[in-house]
């Protein structure tokens, strides 16, 4: 057992990273793709449509095209192979079409031929376009054009132009009452997760903290707001103090530059060592793995 945990472990390290990238990649197509592409892909659908009823022969094979690549539902056929919404309406079509063959009644064909046969022929045409979308994999070209959409977007919005208008429209949510206090809590996560402005560290030191006799490793990040500097006399820094296992969290002080110790290190030796609880000293090479 002792064994099986310690190689378990170290298999998940190994694996960990990769997997989470793989689905934060996922996460964010995902993102896009059902708050944006799958818009995009019904606009084209439209478009298709608007060009032509339905694909063009030969693209599709009817009912077995729509089992398997239509939107599944709680329903099977004979064989057990499970039925699809696309599936139901291409059924309603040729039923709709097989009562006209049959109806001998002038009304009954005029109500048939006049209203349903156009309703479920439409219905028909579009579940074929989303059929030959699904099967072709097509989705994927709204997902692209979002992305591309995205980055004319930020092209616009780096002219004079784009920021004036950008401006005037973050002043109108400001004037909503409610979304304003959710838009603003939201922009500033996102301008701090896509600003181009990086957080730049200028060395290592070391400061007495949470209490004097305890020293922590800190960042240096800079002067202090200057209505801290000027309420007292001393010369004073902003330091952030990185936690342990994730140093992407901390602490931000503001200290008297007296009291602080510059360390001869680099910032990646720092959070080596502030990620590895204090195992991995700055200037050690790190430990073979064990066989």
């Amino acid at each position: 057992m002792d064994d099986f945990r310690r190689f378990f472990f170290r298999g998940l390290a190994a694996l960990l990273p990769t997997l989470l990238t793989i689905a934060v990649i996922i996460w964010a197509y995902r993102l896009v793709e059902t708050h944006f592409g799958v818009h995009v892909t019904r606009a084209m659908m439209s478009m298709c449509s608007a060009f032509s009823e339905k694909p063009p022969e030969g693209w599709l094979r009817g009912k077995e095209d729509a089992i398997r690549y239509g939107e599944p539902i709680a329903a099977w056929d004979e064989q057990g192979c499970r039925l699809t919404v696309e599936y139901k309406v291409l059924e309603r079509f040729e039923e709709a079409v097989e009562n006209l063959r049959q109806a001998e009644d002038p009304e009954r064909r005029a109500e048939i031929k006049d209203e349903v046969l156009p309703a479920v022929t439409e219905a028909r045409n579009d579940a074929l376009w989303q059929i030959l979308f699904a099967k072709y994999r097509l989705n994927v070209l709204g997902f692209a054009i979002a992305i591309i959409f995205v980055y004319f977007l930020g092209y616009f919005l780096a002219s004079l132009v784009g920021r004036r208008a950008w401006r005037t429209g973050e002043g109108l949510i400001g004037r909503v009452p409610l979304i304003r206090q959710v838009y603003a809590n939201i922009k500033q996560v996102t301008d701090f997760l896509f600003s181009e402005r990086k957080v730049e560290f200028s060395r290592v030191v070391a400061v007495e903290y949470p209490r004097k006799g305890v020293w922590s490793l800190g960042l240096a990040t800079g002067s202090p707001l200057d209505v801290i500097q000027k309420s007292v006399d001393q010369e004073m820094m902003t330091v952030f103090i990185p936690s342990s296992p994730t140093p992407v969290t901390g602490y931000t002080i503001t200290v008297m530059r007296s009291e602080v110790i510059d360390l001869n290190i680099s910032i990646d030796e720092a959070l080596r060592y502030t990620i590895s609880g204090g195992v991995l000293k700055p200037g050690e090479a790190l430990p073979p793995p064990e066989i």
